[in-house]
């Protein structure tokens, strides 16, 4: 009607009408408009590319992605970071990590520095492929080049550390962590998560942390390493860091006090396991069935059958009880 009416849609309106058709998921209507637009001699600004982009991915058309940056890098419109690390991203989600990592270089030769939120992406998606040793390459080039990982990026490699098994890896970094001051401050550890996608963050399950650990959001990549520690049977270790988690927390958290009781009674510490369950009670914890249970069996496993049978007897009170 505007042009009928003798009035050409400028590069305004043709922003304006794409972002339009992508909020309301028409990616093919947008694709449209995007080709008139071009063909009319107007180019869509940095913002209007990223969205597109962005969809693109959402609707797995990596193709026609790969070719919207080409025509960026054509244009008079390079790409900003953002843009570079919504490509990075979505290769690495659909499992194409070393084509993310050529763009990442590419993106700099460009004169476009990755940020810690294009490294964290990167460390992510090797991370999730199983290549956490690249993961680390990364996390090294980082400090070199200049840009210091933050709160997530942290977690992230710590996650996957963990998974890997590379236990010993996940501590060093964990501990340099805490040598770093914006974990410890709730202003610093809002600032270091803009940047990430709510996806990535969600995914990632930080958002939680950010209402559960508001003054201590250290918290989780203790838990994560915990848990990895004795699962792996390195109790001692795993024994450590519970000290550690209670000395930052004003609340116990008896998940941590359960577990870690079931497992030093499966492998006969159950000398351990008493120490650990008296330690729990004078911090005011309740005990549930399920850890008198658990020290029972251990002093079975043991053969300290005449504490077992007390200590089940003990067991029939508070059943009684409840």
């Amino acid at each position: 009607m505007m042009s009928l009416e003798g009035c050409e849609p400028n590069d305004i309106v043709y922003d304006a009408l794409i972002d339009g058709l992508l909020k309301d998921g028409k990616l093919a209507e947008a694709q449209g408009v995007y080709s008139r637009m071009c063909e009319r001699g107007y180019s869509p600004n940095v913002f209007t590319y990223g969205s597109m982009i962005d969809k693109m991915f959402k609707d797995n058309r990596l193709d026609l992605a790969s070719q919207v940056l080409s025509n960026m890098l054509e244009k008079s419109c390079p790409p900003n970071v953002v843009i570079y690390t919504e490509m990075v991203d979505g290769l690495c989600k659909v499992g194409k990590t070393d084509e993310a990592y050529r763009l990442m270089e590419m993106m700099e030769v460009k004169g476009c520095k990755p940020n810690v939120v294009t490294y964290t992406t990167m460390i992510n998606g090797f991370g999730k492929m199983g290549k956490v040793e690249k993961s680390l390459e990364i996390f090294r080039q980082m400090g070199s080049k200049g840009c210091a990982p933050n709160y997530v990026t942290y977690t992230v490699l710590i996650h996957h550390c963990c998974v890997s098994g590379l236990l010993n890896e996940a501590r060093e970094l964990l501990e340099e962590m805490k040598q770093t001051y914006w974990p410890k401050h709730m202003a610093s550890y809002h600032k270091v998560i803009e940047g990430f996608n709510r996806e990535f963050l969600i995914n990632l399950g930080l958002l939680d942390d950010i209402s559960e650990y508001d003054f201590v959001p250290i918290i989780p990549a203790y838990k994560l390493l915990f848990d990895s520690y004795r699962k792996a049977g390195e109790l001692e270790v795993a024994l450590d860091l519970l000290k550690e988690i209670s000395s930052l927390c004003s609340s116990m958290d008896k998940s941590l006090y359960f577990s870690l009781n079931e497992s030093l009674s499966v492998s006969h510490r159950v000398e351990k396991a008493f120490e650990l369950y008296a330690d729990m009670i004078s911090k005011g914890g309740v005990p549930e069935l399920s850890v008198i249970v658990n020290l029972v069996k251990g002093l079975v496993k043991v053969n300290r059958w005449e504490e077992a049978i007390q200590l089940s007897q003990s067991l029939c009170y508070m059943v009684h009880s409840f």
